[in-house]
């Protein structure tokens, strides 16, 4: 089977301070405003992390460039991929996040190729998943299949 990627949707970069980084891309580089989500297990249901149930938190800020979402994550407590990439590679562009008409055949076919998933959560009506496709594509492959339906905690600048 084959899947077609119909675009990349967003950008993430694994940062160790998100207030700084958050500023520096508005000032600097005039991309923004951003919206923050501070992420734990009170507002992100059914956490896990290599295939285990996890408790941790992170945040993340996103503003728009064009039509692609900038995302920018800094890991706060516990155990998480984005703690493991800041260990290994320091600060960096850690997953692409693509929109594909059918996001369930793609988990389908990854977990048929051997491909399994780092990290998951649900936050509202979206579930999302972090694929073990480094070694394959080179990157990290988040799926995400709805839309998550909450406000962010905070906008920088404040509106």
């Amino acid at each position: 089977m084959i899947i077609k990627f119909d675009n990349i949707s967003q950008v993430a970069i694994v940062v160790r301070d998100l207030d700084k980084t958050v500023k520096y891309f508005w000032k600097e580089l005039g991309v923004g405003p951003w919206k923050i989500w501070y992420m734990n297990p009170k507002t992100v249901n059914d956490m896990t992390l290599h295939g285990k149930p996890s408790k941790h938190s992170f945040r993340i800020a996103e503003a728009m460039v064009d039509d692609v979402s900038m995302e920018l994550i800094e890991h706060l407590e516990g155990e998480t991929i984005y703690k493991e990439f800041l260990e290994k590679h320091g600060e960096g562009i850690h997953h692409l996040k693509y929109i594909a008409k059918d996001p369930e055949a793609i988990l389908e076919k990854f977990k048929k190729e051997g491909i399994g998933i780092l990290q998951s959560g649900r936050v509202g009506k979206c579930s999302y998943y972090y694929l073990d496709t480094q070694s394959k594509l080179g990157f990290i492959l988040e799926v995400c299949i709805g839309q998550p339906d909450r406000p962010p905690d905070r906008i920088y600048p404040s509106e």
